[in-house]
């Protein structure tokens, strides 16, 4: 469905973030992808949805294809006209503007007839939204904004949803919502590439995952295996993967080799 073949991406003129990275999601599933700061999670995505050359990245070689068609050629509007949306991290939801019109943005690539089904579905899975309809989105709370982001980009129809982070920065309760809200989303047809901070949360949800270590797939099998993996639970499920807090372009133009002293590495369980 979504393949990602031999990929290579840099920041600026020098710097490679991703190095020759596999993925594949496979029809009605969710992908997890787990790394450390650094690790290029965020990179992925946005060079999936087409945005990486909106944050000085550039893709140097290998292909993205889903449906037989390559999106490493495509702009970001084209990437989601093809059915791959992006909630990014952060949110990014529009303060200013109520629920209703943020919601409304994101169903503009939506054919008309079908907006109001899109809008109906958005609201059935997050009832807190309707009651606020008409609220402006910077005084939602953070958890709020958070399924205003991902209901935002539900309007757009995604036949691939990637969710950049989407419990970074919420209480615990929270995220064990953000994790029942994915399992629904996915439970309704529509395959998640999940990047997440709280790499017990992503396994519980996932199908299949990987996990990034220095711009490369270091183990990659079912959620399952890799929550049974002792090297993944001391990175990921021992602490450090709590304290991830996303990548940035910064964060990703850092040398090879700061980041391999940094922290440890996987490449052992490199298959």
């Amino acid at each position: 469905m979504l393949s990602i073949t031999d990929l290579v991406t840099g920041y600026g003129t020098s710097t490679r973030v991703l190095d020759h990275v596999d993925l594949a999601v496979r029809p009605g599933t969710v992908v997890a992808v787990l790394g450390s700061n650094g690790a290029g999670k965020s990179t992925l995505l946005r060079a999936i949805s087409g945005t990486l050359g909106m944050h000085g990245g550039s893709i140097r070689s290998g292909s993205i294809e889903f449906e037989g068609q390559a999106l490493h050629r495509l702009a970001p509007a084209a990437v989601t006209r093809a059915g791959v949306v992006q909630s990014p991290e952060g949110r990014q939801v529009f303060g200013r503007m109520t629920v209703e019109e943020n919601l409304a943005v994101g169903g503009l690539t939506t054919p008309r007839a079908r907006r109001s089904a899109s809008r109906d579905r958005v609201m059935d899975l997050f009832p807190r939204l309707a009651e606020r309809s008409r609220q402006r989105a910077g005084l939602l709370s953070g958890g709020e904004q958070q399924m205003l982001a991902i209901g935002r980009a539900l309007m757009a129809e995604p036949k691939v949803l990637l969710l950049d982070e989407p419990s970074l920065g919420l209480a615990p309760l929270l995220i064990d919502q953000i994790g029942q809200i994915v399992t629904t989303i996915n439970e309704q047809g529509t395959p998640v590439v999940l990047v997440e901070q709280n790499a017990a949360m992503a396994l519980r949800v996932a199908h299949d995952a990987v996990a990034l270590e220095v711009g490369r797939v270091a183990i990659r099998g079912t959620a399952a295996e890799l929550a049974g993996s002792d090297a993944v639970k001391a990175l990921y499920l021992g602490g450090h993967g709590g304290t991830d807090h996303g990548d940035d372009p910064d964060e990703d133009a850092g040398t090879d080799q700061q980041r391999r002293t940094s922290r440890p590495t996987l490449t052992r369980w490199t298959r």
